[in-house]
Order: structure tokens, then sequence, then C-alpha cells
């Protein structure tokens, strides 16, 4: 899965809570809010699926989701949702594309952040050479 090589502290960092004034705000259009917010990954994944199809279709072609998880530093998850932008998917179904994005990289996320997998210190520590 594409972008799974991060450290722990990249998995953190894009796991975290923002302050209000960094949350993700869903709209249906420009001026039209629905009075929804994110202000992590995993709340975002929890709110994207039932969120008014329209306002997933709005924010995707308007590159809104990507430019935040990219401030959240997750560019896979920012790449993966911009490769949706100009296709000809409904809004139903592209909710529920985002969705299972968001879901599964919030699901890889909190395995490598909880070292679901061995991190470099570990690696090298372990391939280290006895003395010549």
């Amino acid at each position: 899965m594409p972008g799974k090589n991060i450290g722990r502290k990249e998995a953190a960092n894009a796991r975290r809570t923002v302050a209000p004034d960094k949350a993700f705000y869903f709209y249906r259009g420009i001026e039209q809010p629905l009075g929804a917010n994110s202000r992590s990954l995993g709340e975002f994944a929890t709110v994207v699926r039932d969120i008014d199809p329209s306002s997933i279709k709005f924010h995707v072609e308007q590159g809104d989701f990507e430019n935040w998880f990219e401030m959240l530093g997750d560019k896979s998850l920012a790449r993966q949702v911009a490769a949706l932008r100009g296709k000809n998917i409904s809004p139903d179904e592209l909710r529920g594309k985002v969705s299972s994005m968001v879901q599964t990289r919030v699901d890889q996320l909190q395995q490598i952040a909880t070292g679901a997998r061995p991190d470099s210190s570990t690696v090298s520590s372990s391939r280290r050479r006895a003395p010549s």
C-alpha cells in the first residue's frame, strides 16, 4: 500500500487532533456549510461515512481533502484522493471510495504508530556486525 513506509513519528503526526482553526469543515458548495467538521483523520473517517455525498464531490473536485491530508502530513492519502478528481463517479460511489481510503489509512497509521512493525532502530541494531 502506498505510503506505508513511514515512521512512527510521521504516523502519529498524521493521526493527531488539530486545533479548531485547522479542522476540516464540510460544505455542500461555496458558502454552503453543512455544520460538520473533523479535527483528526479518525474523526474524518467517521464523519465522511454519513456526510451528504454532494459535499464529498465538491471537496474532491476542489482539492480540499488532499490539501487537508497534506497539512496533516499524509501525502500518500492526499495523492490517493487527488487521483479521484475529474473522474466520472457518482457522489454516492465517490463517498464510498473516499471513506474506504481514509479508513484503510487510519488503520495503517494506527498499526505504525503503535509499533506493529519494527522501527529502523530495531532493524539497524540487529544488523550490526561484530568488529573484525
